[in-house]
Parts: C-alpha cells; sequence; structure tokens
C-alpha cells in the first residue's frame, strides 16, 4: 500500500505526492494544460500535455484532467446530456441514466440519504469508465475506484482524511525545480 498526498482545486488542478517512509518519492501534478511528474531521487522532471492518454499512463484509465477532478472530489464526471434522463428504482437503489451524444452514463445513488456510489459510461467507440464511491463519512467517500475496461486497468484510493473546502495556493499546482526537465513519455509508467 502507498501513502499520497493528495491535493486537488478546481476546475483542473491535481497534484499527488507519494511518499515513502524516507520522503517524498514522486510528485504527479497538472494545472489542467501541463502534466508534469517529478520522481525525487531522479532530479528529473518530466512534462507532457495533460491529455487522456498521458493520465492513463499514472492513473490507468484514460480521463480528461477535469473528470479526475470531479472524481476525486466524489462526483461524477460532468457531462452535457443529449436527450432526457431516465430514472428507475432496483433493489433499493437508483439508477439515472443520462444519454450523452455518443453514448450513456449511469449514475446509481443508494443509502439514506442519497448518495453517489456509482457512475459508468460506455461510448459508441467502446470506450468505458468505471468509478465506484464507498465508505461514506460527513458526506464524502472515503473509497474510490476507477476502471477502464477496455485497458483492463484499475486504480483506487483510501482516503484517510479529507478536508473539504480548504484553501489551496495554486503555486502548489506548479512543476517543482529541477536539474532536468525531459518529455513525459520518457518517463516510467504507472509508478
Amino acid at each position: 500500500m502507498v501513502r499520497e498526498a493528495l491535493l486537488v482545486r478546481r476546475p483542473t488542478s491535481v497534484r499527488i505526492d507519494v511518499l515513502s517512509p524516507f520522503g517524498l518519492a514522486l510528485a504527479v501534478g497538472t494545472d489542467g494544460a501541463l502534466l508534469w511528474a517529478y520522481p525525487a531521487g531522479e532530479g528529473t522532471r518530466y512534462e507532457g500535455a495533460a491529455t487522456p492518454a498521458n493520465l492513463a499512463r499514472f492513473l490507468g484509465a484514460p480521463a480528461s484532467v477535469p473528470d479526475v477532478v470531479d472524481i476525486l472530489l466524489g462526483t461524477a464526471p460532468r457531462r452535457t446530456p443529449a436527450g432526457p434522463p431516465t430514472l428507475r428504482t432496483t433493489h433499493g437503489e437508483y439508477e439515472l441514466t443520462v444519454p450523452l451524444a455518443d453514448g450513456s452514463q449511469r449514475l446509481r445513488f443508494a443509502g439514506d440519504p442519497l448518495r453517489l456510489v456509482a457512475a459508468d459510461e460506455t461510448h459508441k467507440d467502446g470506450a468505458a469508465l468505471h468509478v465506484a464511491f464507498g465508505d461514506f463519512r460527513d458526506g464524502f467517500p472515503r473509497t474510490l475506484e476507477l476502471a477502464a475496461a477496455e485497458r483492463n486497468a484499475r486504480a483506487s484510493i483510501v482516503y484517510e482524511a479529507a478536508e473539504p473546502n480548504a484553501v489551496v495556493d495554486a503555486a502548489l499546482f506548479a512543476p517543482p525545480p529541477a536539474g532536468r526537465v525531459a518529455p513525459l513519455d520518457t518517463a516510467r509508467t504507472r509508478p
């Protein structure tokens, strides 16, 4: 199990620090346009465009930066409906299906009060995304899982503590200084 510190700021800022018993092992971040990775022991910072393909190198599932922000904050990725949603109930859960221009998004709610427990998305090109939320405390999910079926990839997070609505300085999302900067595609994948 890896310990990480996550900072998330809407609409497009994320920083993940992977910690070892000796301190920072890896920092990964984005401001929405630039994705950077900094393995602390190497002195090299890797940079590239914050595309879903590049994000997949670290998350295992292709997603846009705004999608990652939404997921890390315990919500489904925002989508533009292509028609009216449908609602059905099954086994004490409510399932809201939102038609999209190229597929659909299914949102499942359960509990009392109702909470988003899963979001599944399928697209006509075969792409699929699954997000599951659990262990709700104070209205915030402490576990989440992100999976992409076509890549057979999965990433999961268990929050030990969360501080919603904290004031976070934008400078924390900037790439750290490094002796050398290299293209992101030369970095190791999925540290």
